[in-house]
């Protein structure tokens, strides 16, 4: 939260007062008062909203009618008051819609409440960069609900999915700690970093690992030579676009009825999720098998495979027993897996 307010101070922007023009503005409308009672009481029956009356009608140029009337004297007093009135006026206005202009340009209110929802969240995903790869990234993170916060210098690359003014950014250095603390890192769950740039990639690792041990950072090179440095680095997985291009491409030409099998029902309809749990140590389904628990039948949830520390078990059977610490992968609606998960945790 301090880092927050540090931020928020440190952007925001530097408005000019108008104490002087409203001041100027006020001794004229005082000014302008006294003088039109001075002419006008001794002559004529008046009081303060007359020359209030006059005063303003004066300052705003309506051309109204006068109040009562003026000699030569009065006229010259009026034409002063005409003059320095607009002046302090116009001083006022010019000064209201500078700040306006600046209010707007800095977008400090949007970032001040971008920010307050950023404090509150809490298990969210962290997004580093804002280019080709991390608009993509950031379309999916939309299809599928999840919150998140997008960091990257300046966000003057095209946006072509324009989800810029619908998503959570901080513009910032990620490799600087302070920026990585706006973002939420010490709440966050998960990184996803899609710079193209293996340097800022390798320090934003070290930072966040540093910040949050526990946080999952996924890491974008395009160079296999970095990929060990990355993972020596912190980083828990590394991602080359191209080659999971590559493969596409070439599982599109193999074998398109599995591909568009996948695509329709994993990417179009996000309704349909694979799933990770962990089982925690306390979980009723520790020491049971698969056929004790049943869950394909309470709630209609596949068991694709169970990750036992380096070992996989794929498609296991009804009588494999599951223990504390395992991961199990399930394929089912999003309904489905939240059945699965509060049984799992009972």
């Amino acid at each position: 939260m301090n880092q927050s307010k540090k931020y928020l101070k440190r952007i925001k922007p530097n408005l000019k007062k108008p104490w002087l023009p409203i001041f100027i503005l006020i001794i004229v409308i005082i000014a302008g008062m006294i003088g039109y009672w001075l002419l006008w009481h001794r002559q004529y029956p008046t009081d303060i909203v007359d020359v209030l009356y006059m005063t303003i009608i004066t300052l705003t140029t309506v051309g109204y009618t006068e109040v009562h009337p003026l000699a030569d004297g009065g006229r010259i007093f009026t034409m002063f008051i005409a003059v320095f009135g607009i002046a302090a006026l116009f001083y006022v206005f010019t000064t209201v819609m500078e700040n306006l202009v600046i209010l707007q340009l800095h977008q400090f209110r949007r970032k001040k409440k971008m920010m307050k929802k950023i404090d509150k969240l809490q298990n969210h995903i962290i997004i580093v960069g804002f280019g080709r790869v991390g608009q993509l990234v950031t379309r999916e993170l939309v299809d599928t609900g999840e919150h998140f916060v997008v960091v990257d210098n300046d966000f003057i690359e095209d946006d072509i999915f324009n989800l810029k003014g619908k998503i959570l950014t901080i513009q910032g250095d990620a490799t600087v700690d302070e920026t990585l603390l706006l973002a939420g890192v010490k709440r966050a769950r998960a990184m996803i970093i899609a710079t193209a740039n293996p340097a800022t990639t390798v320090f934003v690792t070290l930072s966040a690992k540093v910040l949050n041990p526990s946080i999952f950072i996924a890491a974008r090179s395009d160079d296999y030579n970095d990929i060990e440095k990355l993972k020596r680095s912190g980083a828990d997985r590394v991602v080359n676009p191209y080659t999971i291009g590559g493969q596409r491409l070439v599982s599109l030409t193999l074998n398109p009825n599995v591909v568009d099998f996948f695509v329709t029902n994993f990417m179009t309809q996000t309704d349909i999720k694979i799933e990770t749990i962990i089982l925690p140590p306390n979980s009723s389904w520790c020491g049971k098998t698969l056929e004790e628990i049943d869950i394909r039948k309470k709630c209609g949830v596949t068991i694709l495979a169970v990750v036992r520390e380096d070992s996989t078990a794929l498609n296991p059977g009804r009588d494999f027993v599951l223990k504390s610490g395992d991961q199990v992968l399930a394929f089912a609606t999003a309904e489905n897996i939240k059945q699965m998960e509060k049984l799992a945790f009972e």
